[in-house]
């Protein structure tokens, strides 16, 4: 981590102490009343601003829940607290972030509630893009935690970024787990779930690398050598723990991304030359979903369903939706 810690500390003046750290990202430190009341005021706000963007697929409406989202604080609290060591502050930072969830699926819940009316699960594309894993997504995320945790050791650099970055990846994801709880969805409340968990463990995972490369651990020592003691054991174990399913998911991603692409590759094929035009060719949770538009009349799919099972396994469910609503199993 040597070059990691040249581009973190460059220079003592630009790398925030320990101490200034811990004062930022531990609510159980400091004035705990101002924290937590800046804290749950603005979640209530970013989520329900969220689930409002999400149900009325408002881009700009979700922008603006990511910029107030403060769930930054918790989420970098935990790899704080893995990287020196620290069993009280990683404790309370999980309590407050497993709260933070909670109350964020909650209020997804209540406006699915009150105004799913607007436009249909299916038909939404902020909740189709949140309901499975991609691969940019997970690459997105370790993008994420290594520029928020970054932000937040620097002093020349506005952790602002830290906050927004957070929420780009985990805001809009809790609120589509809501609002598909809400609606009743399960199935995709499931993929959005995975995708937030995947999302979290992947900033976990480069918060610590970046906490490490920054020293705090040394820094502990430093202060309580008994902290110094339990950290590098904490670091190891949290990596192996997160790691595991992240590795899982990685693995399941590449496979399912590599099954849509031989699914559009065979739809093009069968759509080709004909009055046919493929919509999109989407995961929705566990299934592929092909939608076209095209003539009244059913064509023959056998010749489609052939070419796709060729790469794609009969476990996985394959769809084909016209636009006139008809759906047959591939």
């Amino acid at each position: 981590m040597g070059w990691l810690s040249h581009v973190i500390d460059a220079g003592s003046e630009y790398r925030y102490s320990l101490a200034e750290l811990r004062g930022s990202l531990f609510v159980s430190e400091g004035n705990k009343a101002a924290k937590h009341t800046q804290f749950w005021m603005l979640l209530a706000l970013s989520s329900f601003i969220a689930a409002g963007g999400v149900v009325g697929d408002s881009t700009p409406a979700v922008i603006g829940a990511m910029i107030i989202a403060p769930l930054a604080t918790p989420i970098y609290g935990v790899a704080l607290a893995t990287t020196i060591g620290d069993t009280k502050a990683l404790r309370t930072s999980v309590l407050l972030l497993l709260g933070g969830i909670a109350l964020n699926i909650l209020i997804g819940v209540l406006v699915a509630a009150l105004t799913l009316q607007r436009m249909p699960i299916d038909a939404n594309p902020q909740i189709a893009g949140r309901t499975a894993p991609t691969l940019l997504d997970l690459g997105v995320a370790i993008a994420v935690g290594l520029a928020g945790s970054f932000a937040m050791a620097r002093r020349d650099v506005s952790s602002i970024v830290a906050g927004v970055a957070i929420a780009i990846s985990l805001v809009p994801v809790l609120a589509v787990v809501g609002i598909t709880i809400g609606a009743g969805r399960f199935d995709l409340a499931t993929g959005a779930l995975i995708l937030f968990l995947t999302n979290a463990a992947a900033i976990v995972v480069a918060g610590v690398l970046v906490f490490g490369g920054a020293h705090y651990f040394r820094e502990a020592a430093e202060i309580s050598p008994r902290l110094g003691r339990r950290a590098r054991a904490t670091i190891i174990i949290a990596l192996i723990v997160l790691l595991i399913p992240l590795s899982g998911a990685s693995v399941r991603t590449y496979l399912y991304q590599r099954y849509l692409g031989a699914t559009r590759t065979a739809v093009d094929n069968w759509t080709n030359g004909t009055p046919w035009r493929v919509e999109g060719v989407n995961l929705i949770n566990d299934d592929i979903v092909v939608t076209v538009v095209g003539p009244s009349a059913t064509r023959d799919t056998t010749t489609l369903s052939n070419e796709i099972r060729d790469t794609v396994p009969d476990t996985v469910s394959v769809r084909l939706i016209s636009i006139d609503g008809t759906e047959t199993p591939l």
